[in-house]
């Protein structure tokens, strides 16, 4: 929703306080409850009194968009109406569309806003888009031609194909265009994009899915995804001391995401070592009290170092937050005879 983001910060919101009485809320507690809620309520209440302000409208679908977009759809089909030539109108329902999954009038709606700011790219993106969802991939593949012949979005006319070439089971054409926007556009990639690749070449055993992981983690350095992905491709070809470096990595970068916990746990089990698995799995168990793997795994840990209780204990508990959980069943099984 990068586009709609943009419009919204050049809003001027002239509301800050809610307007009319809590028994009026109430009264509206229906399917458009949403127009009632404390920061919309102000803008519901001016449309009662200027029914033909397409500004009003729009704004109201702008704090819309992200918790009601089928409301957001209608008040921006409806600025749409009451003045048809603004381009932000058309792109707004658009995107609305486009979330709801309804991509035949997605694709009217941004055909209409092309109209009002023919070649605009971000609009030429999001037809071809919609065109993907419904596959129109002829005619997304034609809008695709278009935006690769332009500079600027070279990179995204690529992103358009591979997605077609994924779609019709095509990986190789996916990774070839792929590759192609990808190296061209360097850091201004766009991340999905990148991981996606780098997912791909994963999934062949590829070495290049490594730069590509690499990369998305420079694109967004506070996630820990890209991390954990190369840490996989790591362990996966046997390089243990690669695969480790970056787990601890992702663990630098997200402190609470439990896979790089479990993954050290299971490199340490192989080892045989217990005591370190068993601190990992603590962690994992710490940073997800919910996760049924870190207790079987920390139970694994505990039996092999004696304390069967304690097995015992986070066994159940493994069962506790995994009901159908066959190991975890019959180690406790196993040592309770």
């Amino acid at each position: 929703m990068k586009y709609l983001f943009l419009l919204s910060l050049s809003i001027p919101f002239f509301f800050s306080c809610q307007s009319g009485k809590p028994e009026e809320q109430t009264a509206h507690n229906d399917a458009d409850s949403s127009l009632y809620a404390p920061l919309v309520l102000p803008l519901t209440d001016s449309i009662a009194q200027f029914p033909n302000n397409e500004a009003l409208y729009f704004r109201r679908a702008l704090l819309l968009f992200n918790t009601d977009p089928l409301l957001a759809e209608k008040d921006f089909e409806k600025a749409a109406e009451l003045k048809p030539d603004v381009t932000d109108f058309w792109a707004g329902a658009g995107e609305a569309a486009l979330v709801l999954k309804d991509y035949p009038r997605s694709i009217a709606h941004f055909k209409k806003a092309l109209k009002t700011a023919p070649g605009y790219p971000y609009l030429e993106y999001q037809l071809a888009t919609a065109m993907i969802e419904n596959k129109q991939y002829k005619s997304a593949d034609s809008v695709a031609s278009i935006l690769g012949q332009s500079e600027g979005t070279h990179d995204k006319a690529f992103y358009l194909k591979a997605r077609i070439a994924e779609d019709n089971k095509d990986t190789t054409q996916a990774i070839n265009h792929l590759t192609t926007a990808i190296d061209k556009a360097g850091l201004q990639s766009d991340y999905s994009a990148v991981m996606e690749l780098g997912d791909l070449l994963h999934i062949r055993h590829s070495p290049a899915a490594i730069k590509y992981y690499k990369l998305a983690a420079r694109l967004d350095s506070i996630n820990s995804e890209p991390l954990i992905s190369l840490a996989e491709y790591y362990e996966e070809n046997g390089n243990y001391t690669e695969a480790i470096a970056t787990y601890n990595s992702s663990i630098t970068t997200d402190p609470d995401d439990d896979r790089a916990y479990l993954a050290l746990g299971r490199i340490n089990m192989k080892k045989k070592d217990w005591k370190e698995a068993y601190r990992y799995f603590d962690l994992a168990a710490k940073a997800s009290p919910a996760n049924a793997e870190a207790y079987y795994y920390r139970a694994q840990c505990l039996e092999n170092m004696g304390r069967k209780e304690d097995a015992i204990d986070d066994y159940v508990k493994a069962l506790t937050f995994k009901k159908d959980y066959p190991e975890a069943k019959a180690a406790l099984d196993k040592l309770k005879k």
